[in-house]
């Protein structure tokens, strides 16, 4: 393809009325070098129009072999050879694509990227954007926005002013260590509940045309509706559009799974590893629990019982035939304790009831214990669990 041939692309792909039906109809009325040109056109189009996030090496190798594909099927050397300049188009957008993505990073990307490094300490700790961090002791703490983002209260006793620019956006990071709770009011009016052990990105204004969080953890989310600002959660596995709802969102660094459940309203999930040729997208509705198996690669969806759920936010848990080994894992990081099993064995077991997390850690494993074969010795700071 000579440079008039390229420049007669790109005028292509720059025409206003350009879409994938004009292109149909105008290739039944031209002669075999302009449907190809066109076709060229249409493939190129295509593909810049259907992905929007940045692309992936495994992207790059995708559309390797679905060119390779196109150019085995054409039978004339002709062909072939504007396929091959195809490939080489597509590779150096993507590259291209790729510097300009990493030289626009938001501040938002940023946060999540260093967020890894944000330790849980004994104290929740509010990190605002100009670095300064406030601690929070209590075990359950409550923080408020006001509509601008810019004045904080926490606790009602405790007051935190910031600089917020009109049109910049504003991010705080919260940091809840495991054995203290936090609920908090986002300047929109969205409240969120964040379980021991949770981080959490939230903008601290509503400057801009979307509102996106991300979390580290736990949390249950009841989301103001917005016309025209949509509200993203994000995790480390996937990303949640919320067109205003109430869900619990289990998304902990260290577990092997994760996922959310659905109590009012309507939220659409995608997979982080999402392709140009793997989409894969979900519409989840109330009374659904959603799993993701990164082993798989996918989403796994069972009708639940939600309040099971979401009860932790009031303080206690809803069990139905749950095994040990999770529920232990919850006691430990709501506690802030540390639970050993003698036998791997004991994970396996099962237990249905509710638990008062207002009681202690030792009262919780006692309830347990009257139900399935276990008993709790305690050693220095540690809870050790036997079979019986």
């Amino acid at each position: 393809m000579d440079n008039n041939e390229v420049k007669k692309a790109f005028d292509i792909l720059a025409d206003e009325q350009f879409s994938i039906d004009s292109i149909i109809e105008k290739t039944e009325n031209k002669n075999d070098s302009e449907a190809e040109e066109m076709q060229l056109a249409s493939t190129i189009y295509s593909f810049l129009t259907s992905y929007k996030k940045a692309p992936s090496l495994q992207d790059k190798e995708d559309v390797r072999k679905q060119l390779r594909i196109s150019i085995l099927r054409e039978k004339r050397r002709k062909t072939l050879a504007r396929w091959a300049v195809a490939a080489s188009f597509l590779i150096v957008a993507f590259s291209v694509w790729q510097i300009q993505r990493s030289s626009t990073k938001t501040d938002f990307n940023n946060m999540v990227e260093t967020l890894q490094f944000s330790q849980p300490d004994s104290a929740t700790q509010l990190i605002l954007q100009d670095g300064r961090q406030v601690l929070i002791a209590e075990e359950e703490s409550n923080i408020l926005y006001d509509e601008k983002g810019e004045n904080i209260t926490i606790d009602s006793t405790q007051k935190i002013t910031q600089l917020v620019e009109e049109k910049k956006p504003v991010f705080n990071t919260l940091v809840v260590p495991y054995g203290k709770r936090t609920h908090i009011t986002l300047a929109d009016g969205s409240k969120v509940w964040l379980n021991s052990g949770s981080k959490l990105i939230y903008p601290a204004t509503n400057t801009g045309n979307k509102r996106e969080v991300y979390i580290d953890g736990e949390a249950i989310f009841d989301v103001t509706h917005m016309d025209g600002k949509p509200f993203y959660v994000k995790t480390k596995d996937f990303e949640i559009k919320v067109l205003g709802t109430v869900f619990n969102v289990n998304a902990y660094e260290d577990d092997k799974t994760s996922g959310a459940v659905l109590a009012e309203g309507k939220i659409e999930i995608s997979p982080n590893n999402t392709t140009l040729f793997r989409n894969e997208k979900r519409t989840i509705l109330p009374g659904t629990r959603i799993v993701y198996n990164s082993g798989k690669e996918t989403f796994e969806e069972t009708q639940v019982t939600v309040k099971n759920y979401l009860s932790w936010r009031e303080g206690y848990l809803i069990l139905e035939q749950a095994p040990l080994e999770n529920i232990l894992k919850k006691i430990s990081r709501y506690y802030n304790v540390n639970i050993e099993l003698q036998n791997p064995a004991i994970g396996k077991e099962t237990f249905s009831g509710n638990l008062n997390l207002k009681n202690t850690a030792e009262e919780v494993l006692d309830i347990i214990a009257e139900t399935t074969q276990i008993s709790i010795n305690k050693e220095n700071n540690n809870l050790i669990i036997n079979l019986n």
